[in-house]
């Protein structure tokens, strides 16, 4: 069966179980792999291909009705003015996912993929099969509800509409790079009606991006960042600041402010501090044999009276150590089997999670309480997940009903909202797309990476919202190298401390600020596996944080100019893509190198290692 209008045609064949999308502007074809539209019976089984079954049009959709084990599986594919929805209504509680809408790849010639983990990745293919999957949020997890194809004449771009209830595979199959997003069955809520949409775009980063962010525009998922000034003023401080993390550990041996002083006598005009304390249900631990971090309420107002300087508290919400109090155990999230589930372990000190409605209640409290002179938060995870489940039928928060993904990622939002958090910016580890209304600021991103590297960031997240939310390092990821950790190898790129340089031109590349742990106290890994720890010092006078902060002055200051802007376009401007270029909406070009060596462009000349530049008001 066909449909066609004037910029698509849709294919379905095969019973429902092949087909394909042409992109008539292009002249390209997209191919449905069969082998991808599919469903599982548990988490962890083996894909079982759709068999043929019932097609039917309606109008502009193809609908095909398929059997499955115990049920049944109604796909409709509908064809729109520049796009195709694919929707699912599953019956039968025997199915525990099923894909929607499999994977593509062109008609013809070779594919890149675009993968939106941490800042966003370009992944070039390689000779081996390979497939993971991941949920949504920070770090390796989907930071992005979409996902790409990009061929020499066309790019393919997928949206997942339903915002909970799904996780996405990515990987290598025979026909090139692919990924796919695998719809699951909520056991609180049961089988509801999913979508996607799959749009053919130019075959660019920047074209792919833009049509995403138009989509998140009409979800009414976007909000820019005059709307959130005007609810939380505060949030113009944001533009030239420098992130300043200081460690979770208590210690005599820094002083804070006079490194604080020492930093705005530098240049620093905005530094925001995280954290200086620790937002617990409990500070009754250790962490590397240490006390979690607590200023006074003299050392906050001390430090508050430096100009420019914010302070955050760490807001550690989402688990609490068990200490035998009633209150303590009312608060933790349940399982099926009606226990409470184990969250973080540091040596002998275990954390439960705690439900969410929980979380909110907390927050509210301190922030009237220990935390009313903060000026900014740092929540712990809370933007990496997509909604927390609790079967607990004695939560009053929750009506002493089991608790679905869906309420619970709404109330996700809520925590990192004005309506919990007043005026004060909010960050969270974890960016993720659909918190972007909510909170300012989301962490976790790749070290640059070009030449033969499978996957090189790219700026997908920034592409999309840089006029509404920061992309930040992770906390301990930052330009100065120190002891928790170097670096290492995740399945999608290289992360870890230290190369001020190459982050400071990815930053100044990407528009977003600077992240420096100029001093404090933090605990380490002895054995991370055996949750040993150990502590060590950070000082302003280190080496590495000197030349962390050459390198991140310059980039707050473009910042402050540049922040609110929207990022326009991402180019390679060399075949290995060591250098690139960005264009922001007033008409700022940053053009950087970030390989190890220097770089001759026919464009801008010598672009040294390392290193980035500006070319004010090039609009072209």
């Amino acid at each position: 069966m066909q449909i066609e209008n004037r910029n698509l045609r849709l294919t379905i064949e095969g019973g429902g179980t092949s087909g394909g999308i042409f992109d008539n502007t292009r002249a390209m074809a997209w191919q449905l792999d069969p082998a991808t539209l599919a469903f599982r019976l548990r988490h962890d089984s083996p894909r079982i291909p759709l068999t043929a079954g019932i097609l039917r049009k309606d109008g502009q959709s193809i609908i095909a009705e398929h059997g499955i084990p115990g049920g049944a599986a109604t796909l409709a594919w509908t064809l729109a003015d520049d796009y195709v929805e694919a929707t699912a209504v599953v019956t039968g509680d025997a199915i525990h996912c099923i894909s929607l809408a499999g994977s593509f790849h062109p008609g013809e010639g070779a594919h890149t993929a675009l993968f939106p983990a941490y800042q966003g990745v370009l992944y070039k293919g390689t000779p081996h099969l390979w497939e993971e999957s991941r949920g949504v949020g920070g770090h390796s997890l989907w930071s992005m509800s979409m996902g790409a194809l990009l061929s020499a004449r066309g790019g393919l771009l997928v949206t997942q509409e339903s915002a909970t209830d799904w996780i996405g595979w990515r990987g290598q199959r025979e026909q090139g790079p692919f990924f796919l997003f695998e719809q699951q069955r909520s056991p609180v809520d049961g089988w509801y009606k999913r979508a996607v949409r799959i749009y053919c775009t130019d075959p660019t980063i920047t074209a792919v991006c833009k049509r995403y962010r138009q989509r998140v525009i009409e979800r009414g998922e976007f909000v820019t960042w005059a709307e959130k000034i005007r609810r939380k003023p505060i949030v113009q401080e944001l533009f030239g600041g420098l992130m300043a993390f200081i460690g979770y550990n208590k210690t005599p041996e820094v002083d804070y402010l006079a490194g604080a002083r020492a930093l705005y006598e530098r240049g620093f005009e905005r530094v925001f501090y995280y954290p200086v304390r620790m937002c617990n249900y409990t500070r009754n631990f250790k962490m590397g044999g240490d006390d979690p971090i607590w200023f006074s309420d003299q050392e906050i107002a001390a430090m508050k009276s430096i100009p420019g300087a914010h302070v955050a508290p760490w807001g550690w919400f989402v688990e609490g150590l068990d200490d035998g109090a009633p209150e303590t155990r009312r608060r933790y999230r349940h399982d099926m089997q009606g226990k409470p589930t184990p969250g973080w372990k540091i040596d002998d000190f275990q954390w439960y999670h705690v439900c969410v409605p929980y979380e909110i209640e907390s927050a509210r409290q301190r922030f009237a309480t220990d935390m009313s002179a903060m000026d900014w938060i740092h929540y712990d995870v809370d933007a990496m997940r997509n909604g927390s489940e609790c079967f607990c039928r004695a939560h009053d928060l929750h009506g002493n009903a089991p608790l679905g993904h869906g309420k619970s990622r709404e109330m996700i939002a809520e925590i990192l909202s004005p309506s919990v958090n007043g005026n004060r910016v909010v960050s969270s580890e974890g960016f993720a797309d659909r918190y972007t209304p909510s909170y300012d600021i989301g962490t976790t991103e790749l070290i640059p990476q070009w030449g033969d590297a499978t996957f090189i960031p790219v700026p997908l997240t920034m592409l999309v919202f840089h006029d509404s939310c920061i992309h930040d390092w992770w906390e301990l990821h930052n330009y100065n190298e120190h002891p928790f950790a170097h670096t290492w190898n995740e399945s999608i790129g290289i992360v870890g401390t230290g190369r001020p340089g190459k982050k400071a031109t990815m930053d100044a590349l990407y528009g977003c600020p600077p992240n420096v742990f100029q001093f404090g106290k933090q605990y380490g890994w002895i054995d991370i596996n055996a949750r040993k720890t150990f502590s060590f010092l950070v000082r302003l006078t280190d080496a590495s944080v000197q030349e962390a902060l050459t390198a991140a002055l310059p980039v707050t200051k473009l910042h402050k100019r540049i922040g609110m802007c929207e990022l326009v376009s991402f180019d390679f401007v060399t075949a290995g893509h060591a250098v690139q270029t960005t264009l922001f909406s007033d008409g700022t070009r940053i053009v950087g190198n970030i390989s190890d060596t220097d770089a001759q462009t026919s464009e801008y000349g010598t672009i040294a290692a390392n290193s980035w530049m500006e070319i004010p008001g090039k609009i072209s």
